[in-house]
């Protein structure tokens, strides 16, 4: 993989380096890997969640969510999340995950950690956000002693 310079965010080397950075499709299969190996019992509440790889949020979204930096988000999700969904009701969008690649790989790099385990992260941060958890609650879920 390429590597970034971290004084500006860009990707630094040759252009051999950057061919072998992970693509949209990468992503993609990083993402759907995590969905197929959740178990049974959650896959029945996600197996219509969309998933949306792309290089970079958009500035709207950047902006509803007070970033400034481009590479400060890594994923999203949007939707309306179960426990508020009423069976009656006419869903409008579908529940989707963005991922973002270039943040991704990015903080990946940066702090030496496998692309494969930071999208599981970012995954199941976002189906977390699908079943109803707040930042605050997934934090918490994560600080608790096991």
């Amino acid at each position: 993989m390429g590597k970034f310079d971290s004084n500006d965010g860009d990707f630094v080397g040759t252009k051999a380096l950057l061919t072998n950075l992970p693509d949209l499709t990468d992503i993609y299969e990083l993402a759907y890997k995590v969905l197929e190996e959740l178990p049974k019992k959650f896959r029945a509440y996600t197996q219509n969640i969309m998933v949306r790889v792309e290089n970079f949020a958009d500035e709207q979204t950047l902006l509803s969510l007070n970033l400034d930096d481009k590479y400060d988000l890594l994923g999203l999700y949007r939707g309306v999340p179960l426990p508020l969904k009423n069976l009656t009701s006419v869903v409008a969008v579908p529940d989707t995950i963005f991922l973002y690649r270039c943040p991704l790989v990015r903080f990946s790099e940066e702090n030496d950690e496998s692309l494969e385990g930071l999208v599981h992260h970012v995954m199941i941060h976002e189906i977390g956000h699908h079943f109803g958890f707040s930042d605050f609650d997934m934090e918490w879920i994560e600080r608790k002693p096991k």
